[in-house]
């Protein structure tokens, strides 16, 4: 456990060090460090370990850190440089205490084929960054479903070669993304508030790589966070 921007964070998922659908990668304390200027990194690299229960080798080490609180309605903000790299996948995000879904992804990024996250859609010219909001939700029939991840405009400053903020109102009405202290997206579908509204959510930060990438095309990278901020606006009933 470490101690960083005033909460105890564990550096592994609240389960376990591994997710077996994406074995390629393991939650590894050793890509977490905090700097003398507190910053925190969260590291990509080669770095074998054998998963006996699983009986397999996950070749690549990754830095996570999930914060022991217990997150409510509130303003939730970082500052961060995206890491650079081909296959990689920072996130800040959260889920439920109590399962999944609900999930709140207030970025995911998506270096797929540019290692600075460049992606040009001509239906949407000017939001030309691969970094996306969305929300993981239950369907009445019982189905899991996505709300939707969506790339936004907030500039033509490339995320890896800046620190920019990253944040999320979250109240009882709505959840409102900002990039770049930009409002980017609101969602206020009340079915989804229904079920955010009812529970409890532990945030996230990763820096974690696609399921496609392997030992031989790992780039190794750092994901660098000036701080995480939370201003409380409401209380759990």
């Amino acid at each position: 456990m470490i101690r960083w921007s005033g909460y105890d964070w564990i550096t592994n998922e609240r389960w376990g060090l591994i997710h077996e659908k994406k074995s390629n990668q393991w939650y590894d304390q050793s890509c977490v460090q905090i700097d003398q200027d507190n910053n925190l990194h969260l590291k990509t690299k080669l770095n074998p370990r054998f998963f006996q229960n699983l009986n397999i080798i996950s070749p690549i080490g990754i830095g996570l850190v999930s914060c022991t609180e217990k997150f409510y309605h509130g303003i939730y903000e970082i500052k961060a440089k995206l890491p650079y790299g081909v296959g990689l996948w920072p996130a800040f995000w959260m889920y439920s205490w109590d399962g999944w879904p609900p999930e709140i992804d207030i970025f995911e990024g998506y270096s797929v084929k540019n290692p600075n996250y460049f992606k040009f859609n001509l239906f949407k010219p000017f939001n030309i960054w691969d970094v996306k909001s969305n929300i993981h939700f239950t369907k009445k029939d019982g189905q899991r479903k996505e709300f939707g991840a969506k790339t936004h405009f907030w500039g033509f400053n490339n995320p890896t070669k800046k620190f920019f903020k990253y944040g999320m109102d979250w109240q009882e009405n709505y959840v409102k993304f900002y990039y770049d202290q930009k409002l980017v997206r609101t969602i206020n579908d009340p079915f989804i508030l229904n079920q955010l509204n009812k529970t409890t959510m532990n945030v996230i930060i990763n820096n974690a790589v696609m399921p496609d990438v392997t030992s031989s095309n790992l780039c190794e990278s750092d994901f660098i966070v000036n701080y995480f901020k939370y201003e409380k606006t409401g209380e759990f009933h």
